[in-house]
């Protein structure tokens, strides 16, 4: 849903951030100039379809409006992040100069099996506004994103029953809590037996994280990438709900930078974040997660406290990494003309 209101005039290179308070996102653009060959690269992802909302009282009203072709006068309405253009030459760099974007090699697009690591923040301040529904039901944001990936779990399972499932858990540090198994109810079991009591965080150290997963991926190698598919990979679901406190490497990002050096590493991040205000730094959290992608490969959502939103992006993540648009390419609309 586009943000309504006045179009906001911007010079390439520039940011903008909006909050749509009828969806609860943030409108963040970073601008960049295209390339003549670039066209429509606009598309409303809230209209994503596949996990449905578990409730008709949460279906957005009103049709869908048409993505219009991204011009600099539009740029500061998007309702997703703007990464540019495929057509980016390797090493190229954003106008404001924050993030390089890297081309990377053309892998075949085949379904193989993917090891997932799902991470799930349990800091307090996750929980500490619930979502409302119209009929005036509160529920806890961790308790809808449980439920939510239960219902990714099964879908991906479905698809293919080789992919694996592995759990961390996130606090000031990372904890491997569940190794992988293709066991879809072992892995729910233990996924819904964390409780919603969470601890206050002073920290988030992304160091231990990525870490962790080096410590227990082994990320396949594979001579010619272009020709040859993989045995696997390895996917990260990153859910973060922290709306205060900017997640930091307190200790070095080697691990993550060897980990994103592989053609076959994947980090798709879930912000789920409180209304944006002068008390806390969404945007500048958002910022963190899109620095991460270096190589245009990720998924990076954010949600207010909107449940339909909540399950339309957690839809977009259930396309395969060696099957999906880059993110900027993704359209859920079964209309042409739209």
């Amino acid at each position: 849903m586009e943000k309504e209101g006045e179009e906001m005039p911007a010079e390439s290179g520039e940011n903008f951030d909006v909050y749509d308070e009828n969806t609860g996102n943030i409108d963040h653009v970073r601008d960049r100039q295209e390339p003549d060959n670039a066209s429509e690269v606009v598309i409303d992802q809230a209209s994503s379809s596949g996990l449905q909302a578990d409730s008709a009282d949460e279906a957005q009203t009103g049709p869908t409006p048409p993505p219009p072709k991204r011009t600099t006068s539009q740029a500061g309405r998007s309702e997703f992040r703007s990464r540019g253009p495929s057509e980016t030459e390797a090493g190229a760099s954003d106008e404001d100069g924050d993030r390089s974007i890297v081309k990377g090699p053309r892998l075949p697009g085949v379904n193989c099996p993917e090891k997932i690591i799902i991470c799930l923040d349990l800091a307090s301040e996750v929980n500490r506004v619930p979502f409302l529904q119209r009929d005036g039901t509160k529920h806890l944001p961790i308790e809808l994103v449980k439920r939510a990936l239960s219902m990714f779990i099964r879908t991906k399972s479905n698809i293919n029953p080789r992919h694996q499932f592995a759990l961390v858990v996130l606090q000031e540090s990372a904890v491997w809590l569940q190794d992988f198994t293709s066991d879809v109810e072992e892995f729910l079991n233990v996924m819904f037996d964390l409780t919603s009591e969470t601890r206050d965080c002073e920290s988030c150290d992304l160091t231990s994280l990525f870490e962790t997963i080096v410590h227990k991926v082994e990320l396949p190698v594979i001579e010619d990438i272009e020709v040859l598919p993989p045995p696997y990979i390895v996917r990260t679901l990153f859910f973060y709900g922290r709306s205060a406190l900017i997640p930091e490497f307190d200790n070095g990002r080697e691990a993550q930078v060897a980990l994103s050096a592989s053609p076959y590493f994947f980090f798709d991040v879930f912000y789920l974040h409180e209304p944006p205000s002068e008390e806390n730094c969404c945007k500048d959290i958002y910022d963190v997660f899109l620095d991460l992608d270096k190589n245009n490969t990720s998924y990076i959502h954010e949600v207010g406290r909107n449940t339909t939103n909540l399950y339309n992006r957690m839809a977009s993540l259930v396309a395969h990494p060696l099957q999906r648009p880059e993110q900027v390419f993704a359209l859920y609309s079964l209309d042409t003309d739209k």
